[in-house]
Protein backbone atom coordinates (compact mmCIF):
# COMPACT_ATOMS: atom_id res chain seq x y z
CA UNK A 1 0.00 0.00 0.00
CA UNK A 2 2.51 2.24 1.05
CA UNK A 3 4.55 1.85 -2.60
CA UNK A 4 1.17 3.03 -4.39
CA UNK A 5 0.63 5.73 -2.11
CA UNK A 6 4.31 7.31 -3.21
CA UNK A 7 3.64 6.19 -7.08
CA UNK A 8 0.30 8.78 -6.36
CA UNK A 9 2.10 11.51 -4.39
CA UNK A 10 4.55 12.91 -2.19
CA UNK A 11 2.70 11.62 1.32
CA UNK A 12 4.89 12.44 4.24
CA UNK A 13 5.78 9.20 7.21
CA UNK A 14 3.09 11.01 9.05
CA UNK A 15 0.35 10.72 6.51
CA UNK A 16 1.28 7.04 6.03
CA UNK A 17 1.30 6.61 9.62
CA UNK A 18 -1.86 7.88 9.81
CA UNK A 19 -3.34 5.87 7.24
CA UNK A 20 -2.13 2.51 8.77
CA UNK A 21 -3.57 3.57 11.36
CA UNK A 22 -6.97 3.31 10.77
CA UNK A 23 -5.98 -0.09 8.43
CA UNK A 24 -6.91 -3.01 9.40
CA UNK A 25 -5.35 -6.03 7.28
CA UNK A 26 -6.76 -9.05 7.25
CA UNK A 27 -6.50 -12.55 5.98
CA UNK A 28 -8.92 -13.83 4.04
CA UNK A 29 -9.15 -17.19 2.48
CA UNK A 30 -10.08 -18.59 -0.73
CA UNK A 31 -13.60 -18.26 -1.36
CA UNK A 32 -15.19 -16.32 1.72
CA UNK A 33 -17.59 -13.98 1.01
CA UNK A 34 -16.29 -10.87 2.92
CA UNK A 35 -19.38 -8.69 1.65
CA UNK A 36 -22.97 -9.74 1.34
CA UNK A 37 -25.42 -7.94 -1.03
CA UNK A 38 -28.40 -5.55 0.57
CA UNK A 39 -26.18 -4.05 3.13
CA UNK A 40 -24.40 -0.64 2.94
CA UNK A 41 -21.14 -0.73 1.27
CA UNK A 42 -19.51 1.62 3.84
CA UNK A 43 -15.89 0.28 3.82
CA UNK A 44 -13.01 0.47 1.57
CA UNK A 45 -10.68 -2.59 0.71
CA UNK A 46 -7.54 -2.21 -0.91
CA UNK A 47 -6.55 -5.46 -2.14
CA UNK A 48 -2.47 -6.19 -1.53
CA UNK A 49 -2.71 -9.35 -2.82
CA UNK A 50 -4.99 -12.14 -4.51
CA UNK A 51 -8.26 -11.51 -6.61
CA UNK A 52 -11.59 -10.89 -5.35
CA UNK A 53 -15.07 -11.27 -7.90
CA UNK A 54 -18.05 -9.28 -6.93
CA UNK A 55 -21.36 -10.75 -8.41
CA UNK A 56 -25.08 -10.93 -7.75
CA UNK A 57 -27.94 -13.27 -7.16
CA UNK A 58 -30.31 -12.63 -9.81
CA UNK A 59 -33.88 -15.31 -9.37
CA UNK A 60 -30.98 -17.57 -7.66
CA UNK A 61 -28.69 -17.75 -10.78
CA UNK A 62 -24.72 -16.16 -10.35
CA UNK A 63 -23.90 -13.37 -12.48
CA UNK A 64 -20.02 -12.02 -11.80
CA UNK A 65 -19.68 -8.47 -12.39
CA UNK A 66 -16.57 -7.80 -11.94
CA UNK A 67 -12.54 -9.07 -11.06
CA UNK A 68 -10.18 -7.04 -9.03
CA UNK A 69 -6.54 -7.90 -8.77
CA UNK A 70 -3.58 -6.64 -6.50
CA UNK A 71 -2.90 -3.22 -6.00
CA UNK A 72 -6.81 -2.18 -6.64
CA UNK A 73 -9.44 -1.17 -4.55
CA UNK A 74 -12.57 -3.15 -3.91
CA UNK A 75 -15.54 -1.37 -3.24
CA UNK A 76 -19.05 -0.78 -4.90
CA UNK A 77 -18.27 2.67 -5.55
CA UNK A 78 -22.12 3.61 -6.14
CA UNK A 79 -23.32 2.16 -2.34
CA UNK A 80 -20.26 4.02 -0.87
CA UNK A 81 -20.76 7.06 -2.23
CA UNK A 82 -24.98 6.85 -2.08
CA UNK A 83 -25.13 5.20 1.71
CA UNK A 84 -27.33 2.88 -0.47
CA UNK A 85 -28.15 -0.82 -0.36
CA UNK A 86 -25.45 -2.63 -2.53
CA UNK A 87 -26.54 -5.85 -4.63
CA UNK A 88 -23.25 -6.97 -5.05
CA UNK A 89 -21.38 -9.92 -3.55
CA UNK A 90 -17.79 -9.83 -2.92
CA UNK A 91 -15.83 -12.91 -2.59
CA UNK A 92 -12.37 -14.33 -2.61
CA UNK A 93 -11.22 -16.23 -5.45
CA UNK A 94 -7.93 -17.46 -3.82
CA UNK A 95 -6.45 -16.49 -0.32
CA UNK A 96 -6.24 -13.15 0.00
CA UNK A 97 -5.04 -10.08 1.61
CA UNK A 98 -6.98 -7.32 2.35
CA UNK A 99 -6.36 -3.37 3.97
CA UNK A 100 -10.10 -2.60 5.53
CA UNK A 101 -10.70 1.18 5.93
CA UNK A 102 -14.12 2.36 7.48
CA UNK A 103 -16.04 4.88 5.56
CA UNK A 104 -15.94 7.41 8.67
CA UNK A 105 -11.86 6.90 8.67
CA UNK A 106 -11.72 7.84 5.13
CA UNK A 107 -13.61 11.05 5.13
CA UNK A 108 -11.33 11.88 8.74
CA UNK A 109 -8.29 11.63 6.91
CA UNK A 110 -10.03 13.13 3.84
CA UNK A 111 -10.55 16.24 6.62
CA UNK A 112 -6.98 15.98 7.93
CA UNK A 113 -4.77 15.40 5.25
CA UNK A 114 -6.67 16.86 1.92
CA UNK A 115 -3.92 15.30 -0.58
CA UNK A 116 -6.06 11.82 0.87
CA UNK A 117 -8.35 13.38 -1.17
CA UNK A 118 -6.68 12.53 -4.55
CA UNK A 119 -7.11 8.88 -4.21
CA UNK A 120 -10.67 9.71 -3.57
CA UNK A 121 -10.94 11.11 -6.80
CA UNK A 122 -7.95 8.56 -8.95
CA UNK A 123 -10.77 6.11 -7.40
CA UNK A 124 -13.37 7.75 -8.80
CA UNK A 125 -12.17 8.62 -11.83
CA UNK A 126 -11.20 4.65 -12.42
CA UNK A 127 -14.63 3.94 -11.52
CA UNK A 128 -16.09 5.94 -14.11
CA UNK A 129 -13.84 4.66 -16.69
CA UNK A 130 -14.27 1.11 -16.01
CA UNK A 131 -17.95 0.91 -16.17
CA UNK A 132 -17.97 3.01 -19.50
CA UNK A 133 -16.06 1.08 -20.94
CA UNK A 134 -17.42 -2.03 -20.15
CA UNK A 135 -20.89 -0.44 -20.98
CA UNK A 136 -19.09 0.69 -24.88
CA UNK A 137 -17.43 -2.95 -24.60
CA UNK A 138 -21.24 -4.74 -24.69
CA UNK A 139 -23.18 -2.52 -26.75
CA UNK A 140 -20.37 -2.77 -30.10
CA UNK A 141 -17.66 -5.61 -29.27
CA UNK A 142 -17.95 -9.13 -30.39
CA UNK A 143 -17.86 -12.14 -27.45
CA UNK A 144 -14.27 -12.50 -29.46
CA UNK A 145 -13.32 -9.11 -29.03
CA UNK A 146 -14.29 -8.66 -25.07
CA UNK A 147 -12.45 -12.27 -24.53
CA UNK A 148 -9.15 -10.87 -25.93
CA UNK A 149 -9.61 -7.66 -24.38
CA UNK A 150 -9.67 -9.31 -20.64
CA UNK A 151 -6.89 -11.55 -21.58
CA UNK A 152 -4.97 -8.53 -22.94
CA UNK A 153 -5.34 -6.79 -19.22
CA UNK A 154 -5.18 -10.11 -17.50
CA UNK A 155 -2.85 -12.95 -19.38
CA UNK A 156 -3.07 -15.26 -16.25
CA UNK A 157 -6.71 -14.56 -15.35
CA UNK A 158 -8.27 -18.20 -16.88
CA UNK A 159 -5.03 -20.06 -14.76
CA UNK A 160 -6.60 -18.67 -11.69
CA UNK A 161 -10.57 -18.14 -12.40
CA UNK A 162 -12.67 -20.35 -12.81
CA UNK A 163 -14.04 -20.21 -16.66
CA UNK A 164 -18.18 -20.35 -15.66
CA UNK A 165 -16.95 -16.95 -14.00
CA UNK A 166 -15.23 -15.17 -16.94
CA UNK A 167 -18.19 -16.62 -18.85
CA UNK A 168 -20.49 -15.25 -17.01
CA UNK A 169 -18.47 -11.92 -16.26
CA UNK A 170 -18.67 -11.40 -20.25
CA UNK A 171 -22.26 -12.44 -20.49
CA UNK A 172 -22.46 -15.69 -22.20
CA UNK A 173 -22.67 -19.64 -20.92
CA UNK A 174 -19.57 -21.64 -20.58
CA UNK A 175 -20.54 -23.15 -23.60
CA UNK A 176 -19.82 -20.45 -25.76
CA UNK A 177 -16.56 -18.82 -24.42
CA UNK A 178 -14.91 -22.20 -24.75
CA UNK A 179 -15.84 -21.98 -28.65
CA UNK A 180 -14.47 -18.41 -28.66
CA UNK A 181 -11.39 -20.14 -27.02
CA UNK A 182 -11.09 -23.16 -29.14
CA UNK A 183 -11.51 -20.53 -32.40
CA UNK A 184 -8.86 -18.19 -31.13
CA UNK A 185 -6.54 -21.08 -30.70
CA UNK A 186 -7.51 -22.20 -34.13
CA UNK A 187 -8.82 -25.82 -32.77
CA UNK A 188 -12.01 -27.13 -33.54
CA UNK A 189 -14.70 -27.42 -31.09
Amino acid sequence: MEELLLKIGNYSKEEIDALKNVAKKMALPKSTVFFRGESVFNRLYFLESGIVRSYRLIDGEDFTYFFFFQNEFVVDFESFLKDEKSPFFFETLEDSTVFCFEKKDIYMLYDLYPKFEKIGRIMAENAYLSAASRLKQYQTDSLKSRYLRLMEKNPSLLQKIPQHYVASYLGVKPQSLSRIKAEISGKKY
